[in-house]
């Protein structure tokens, strides 16, 4: 996929699920259940098929970034309410702080900069891990903007923001001119990994409200590991 088609889709799957949200409304069990699959399958496709290509051009010192990309989602979560990994903790009429906005974007941005490089937009396994993570991020941000009482206008715009920091982020990466097997690429790419860990292992043991696995869930991760076992190589 070329890397303008794929910036579109970035911008187009959060408004997207603007839309979903204001018109259907989603089921909390069913986005638990697609968010365990996603959280499975974006694990699998990190461990089998990212980590191994990824220590094995940039050596052990590449770790220092995937630890970095990991500390840097647990300081953003402190501002972002956990909606990277779906969960929607908000109040009727509680307005979204732009603290919490501007972590979402944040996360978003390094999240898009490793897709400046068409290998990495190429990557159809990784490519669609992080979309199966975006699209219930973006439906439970939707929800927190429907919920917190604000004008549809501001709240569309908020969305719209949103949507543009992973287009931005891939904006910057071909801005940084990264050769594919050069140190910005791969520090990029392990930071951005880093934060897809937290979150992955975050949604398959948070995504549901008891924090146990039932019948449903636990399938739903099994498949989603056993797919990315199959696809990965």
């Amino acid at each position: 996929m070329s890397t303008y088609a794929l910036a579109l889709l970035f911008f187009v799957v959060p408004l997207l699920a603007g839309v979903v949200v204001e018109r259907i409304r989603p089921d909390q069990r069913g986005m638990r259940l697609l968010l365990s699959f996603g959280g499975a399958f974006l694990l699998g496709v990190a461990v089998t098929h990212m980590l191994p290509e990824l220590y094995e051009e940039g050596g052990e010192a590449i770790g220092v970034w995937l630890l970095a990309g990991f500390l840097l989602q647990v300081m953003l979560e402190a501002f972002s309410r956990g909606i990277e990994h779906g969960h929607v903790h908000v109040h009727q009429g509680d307005p979204l702080p732009m603290a919490t906005l501007l972590s979402l974007c944040l996360h978003a941005f390094v999240e898009g900069v490793p897709f400046a490089e068409p290998r990495i937009a190429d990557d159809v396994p990784f490519l669609t891990g992080v979309l199966l993570h975006k699209l219930p991020m973006a439906i439970a941000l939707a929800t927190v903007l429907r919920k917190g009482g604000m004008a549809s206008g501001r709240a569309w715009t908020m969305l719209i923001v949103f949507s543009a920091a992973a287009p931005l982020g891939m904006g910057f990466g071909s801005l940084l001119g990264m050769d594919p097997t050069g140190p910005l690429l791969l520090r990029a790419l392990a930071l951005a990994i880093g934060m897809l860990l937290h979150i992955s292992t975050t949604i398959i043991f948070e995504s549901s409200p008891e924090h146990r696995f039932h019948g449903a869930r636990a399938l739903a991760v099994l498949v989603g590991a056993a797919i990315a076992l199959l696809v990965a190589h």
